[in-house]
């Protein structure tokens, strides 16, 4: 298929969102969407007649403007719609095949750039229709620049027009491609044009610092260093070759030491928040303890527990004989940990003598992330009194710097969960909005972050749009497939949405990850075993899951129940009425029903047939006490 096929029917369309649309169809790998989620999609601040006369409308706008191209079909029937287009079109592959050839054709590549702009033209139209098309772009570049990349590695040393051309696409495509950049700077420099090659950088550099807050790369840096040092030598210099990470690391919490099982949960986040910054430096490469090929240098944190609070002790040894490198103490991690932690990674870079740029290890002096940190470790012990003092410090966070994304998918997933944590209570609709304005917000700020997905995927679940959840369920997963949060999570979701087929494959999939599962995984991964009608399956979950949450012992009942365990369900129902009751937040004195109500109404089930079956199943359990009695 021609691109400029492509191009002619989407700028024929006078339409934005049929436009919108067209394009929606052309790029996801779905190959059948619901008309229902689509409409959610595009006209989701609208009614429902008029969201669908708008449908209507797109939907003649878009065969219109494709009657002159043959092969091309929009079916819509029985609430589904899909574009059929010759060939088993895929726009991604597309795009990389017409890089692919040999030499250079400006028109083919101004046509792909201008296929791929449409991500940014296109926005505007809703919150989730942005953020699918900020994860499209990013997909589509990402491919892009892979085939890019391989055609300059196979023109090292040769063709250095063609190296050139490619080089200024890549960048004029994506502004901070350094690889791309360096290269055109030592072809400036090879070509006698030192100043055009320093240009390039402060270019870079200007982009990197209004956009990431970051400098370049320490190589860039150098290259940069050595046309200063020598402008005309540019020819007399082979071209360096792109470093790969230098060192692969692990990182192992170990146990702590002293009494104060209150700082394990502050122990947990600081722990994770070290991890992932530490696999963000390009010169490291973070492997698992147990991973196959041992990692060059192991860092490890020591906790210690104190009556003045929280130290880590953190030693980096190198070596399969585990040779001391460095070590330090880190007093009072809690407080102003955004600062100790940038020095104390750049301790690490210096011991292992990898470069690491000074300014962005420089403190933010705001304290907005040390306080959402706590927010989290307040958050993982839960309880009635830390939730509340969490919540506070989310929203005043959130008050005070509206565009840090964490916080607002923080308090939209805290806000979710609310109801089934304090049993008794539910989520009123001022909630369900409150918690989906952070989760837009969230989204908005970061396109690319799977939690503040995920989240927003359930406030959709609990306002009963269950096409966009799923949108963002789906989201989510191309973002992150491999976090075993983001899998159970979704397998739940897409359970509750009605997808059995989807969710019990991702059960299956989640299932893989045991060994580095969380406890509290099992209970989403019960839930969806059950929906899915192995409560077999369902049953252990919630027997190793016990005490996780509010929510298991009805799940593990129920599932007894259907096993045909009918003395272990009346038994375990007992137990769990008795333990709902010690928990209780709503009425005093609540009867069976009423816990029972409780129960079946808390969970956003697109089909109240199983809200229905779950509560007569718990009825029956209930009935079948007097039985056996204790």
């Amino acid at each position: 298929m021609e691109l400029d096929s492509l191009l002619q029917v989407l700028g024929g369309l006078r339409l934005r969102k049929a436009r919108a649309l067209l394009y929606f169809l052309l790029a996801d790998r779905t190959p059948v969407h619901r008309t229902e989620k689509v409409t959610d999609l595009f006209w989701q601040n609208s009614d429902e007649r008029k969201a669908s006369a708008s449908y209507r409308q797109a939907v003649k706008h878009i065969r219109r403007a494709m009657e002159a191209m043959p092969g091309w079909a929009l079916e819509t029937s029985a609430g589904e719609i899909a574009l059929r287009l010759p060939g088993g079109f895929v726009l991604q592959e597309e795009l990389a095949a017409r890089l692919s050839g040999p030499g250079w054709d400006a028109e083919e590549a101004g046509r792909i750039r201008l296929l791929i702009d449409q991500t940014v033209q296109l926005e505007g139209i809703s919150a989730s229709f942005d953020s699918w098309l900020a994860i499209t772009r990013a997909t589509l570049l990402a491919g892009v620049r892979q085939v890019l990349d391989r055609r300059l590695a196979g023109l090292a040393g040769s063709d250095p027009e063609t190296q050139r051309r490619l080089a200024e696409f890549a960048v004029a495509l994506e502004p901070s491609n350094e690889n791309a950049t360096r290269l055109l700077m030592r072809l400036d420099w090879q070509a006698g044009r030192p100043t055009r090659a320093i240009e390039r950088y402060n270019t870079l550099y200007a982009h990197l610092d209004e956009m990431f807050d970051q400098e370049p790369e320490a190589e860039t840096v150098e290259l940069l260093a050595a046309i200063k040092l020598d402008p005309g030598g540019g020819g007399r210099h082979g071209p360096q070759r792109d470093r790969l990470p230098q060192v692969s690391l692990s990182v192992l919490l170990l146990d702590a030491e002293g009494a104060g099982r209150d700082l394990e949960s502050l122990t947990n986040v600081l722990f994770a928040d070290l991890r992932m910054r530490m696999g963000r430096f390009r010169e490291w490469h973070i492997v698992e303890e147990n991973a196959p090929e041992p990692a060059q240098v192991r860092v490890t944190l020591k906790p210690f527990h104190l009556p003045g609070g929280l130290r880590l002790f953190v030693e980096v040894q190198r070596g399969a004989g585990g040779h001391l490198v460095w070590s330090e103490w880190v007093e009072a991690p809690q407080t102003d940990w955004e600062a100790k932690v940038r020095v104390l990674l750049s301790n690490i870079a210096n011991a292992l003598s990898v470069v690491v740029s000074d300014r962005s290890l420089s403190d933010s002096g705001s304290g907005i992330y040390d306080d959402w940190l706590r927010a989290q470790a307040l958050l993982d012990s839960w309880s009635p009194e830390t939730e509340a003092e969490a919540l506070a410090i989310l929203r005043e966070i959130a008050a005070r710097s509206p565009p840090f994304g964490p916080a607002h998918a923080e308090l939209a997933g805290a806000l979710n969960v609310r109801h089934v944590l304090l049993p008794g209570t539910c989520q009123t609709e001022e909630l369900k909005r409150d918690a989906m304005h952070h989760a837009i917000v969230a989204v908005t700020a970061d396109p690319l972050d799977t939690r503040a997905h995920r989240v927003l995927a359930w406030c959709f679940c609990h306002l009963g749009y269950f096409d966009l959840a799923e949108f963002h369920f789906d989201q989510a997963l191309v973002l992150n497939r491999n976090n075993p949060l983001t899998l159970a999570s979704c397998a739940l979701g897409f359970a509750f949405a009605g997808d059995l087929k989807k969710a019990g494959g991702l059960v299956a999939e989640t299932k893989r990850h045991a060994a580095v599962m969380e406890p509290f995984h099992q209970i989403y991964l019960a839930a969806a075993d059950y929906l899915c009608g192995d409560f077999a399956a369902a049953a252990r979950q919630c027997e190793s899951g016990a005490g996780l949450m509010p929510t298991v012992g009805g799940w593990h009942s129920a599932a007894l129940w259907r096993l045909g365990q009918a003395e272990a369900a009346a038994r375990r129902l007992d137990a769990y009425l008795a333990e709902l009751r010690g928990q209780w937040h709503g009425a005093p004195d609540p009867t069976d029903g009423q816990i029972l109500d409780w129960f079946s109404s808390v969970f956003p089930l697109r089909d109240e047939r199983w809200r229905q079956e779950l509560r007569e199943t718990l009825e029956q359990a209930a009935a079948a006490r007097s039985r056996f009695p204790a």
